[in-house]
């Protein structure tokens, strides 16, 4: 007989980090998805989101009373981050120390706005979940995995296409052939 069988169980070292490791990432459920569709103006979501970052802007009077101060947040689904405003309403959150970076949080209500072209949410109504003690997943903005073609979006220009002025002729009348 071969002693093969003495190496049955799994090495000791494995089992603690095993159950450790998910503990971080599985408890917190994030919406994988939600940060894209909030950044394309979805407004029925109640989605799940980490924040990622948490800065209080300064007023523009430069009263810095803490009650009207706004605070912005980068909103995460572990994929993807979009920024987002806190209403004043949610600032207790923040000053209480319920709400900071890393916080899990359900956004029950929201507004989409496009402010000087860039979309921003506003956040008005969430729920705090837990916090985890690091990022969730590597998140990169909303708008530079627009850019880069991450989103279902057309190709560039020049890519694959047979030739470049293809813009008229794409399913419009534009397209008659000449004689």
């Amino acid at each position: 007989g071969r002693a093969l069988l003495t190496h049955a169980g799994p090495p000791p070292h494995i089992g603690p980090s095993l159950v450790r490791l998910p503990k971080t990432m599985a408890e917190f459920d994030l919406d994988v998805g939600a940060a894209m569709r909030l950044y394309q103006g979805d407004d029925g979501l109640m989605p799940t989101l980490q924040i990622a970052d948490l800065r209080a802007l300064q007023s523009k009077d430069g009263n810095s009373d803490d009650s009207n101060k706004r605070f912005r947040v980068m909103l995460s689904d572990g994929q993807h981050y979009v920024t987002a405003m806190l209403s004043s309403q949610l600032n207790p959150l923040v000053l209480d120390g319920k709400l900071e970076k890393f916080t899990v949080v359900k956004l029950t209500e929201y507004l989409c706005q496009t402010i000087n072209n860039r979309k921003i949410i506003i956040a008005l109504q969430l729920d705090v979940g837990g916090k985890p003690l690091d990022i969730i997943g590597q998140p990169i903005a909303c708008e530079q995995a627009a850019s880069s073609g991450d989103a279902p979006q057309p190709p560039p220009m020049g890519g694959n296409q047979p030739s470049a002025p293809r813009t008229l002729g794409a399913g419009g009348n534009y397209g008659q052939p000449q004689n």
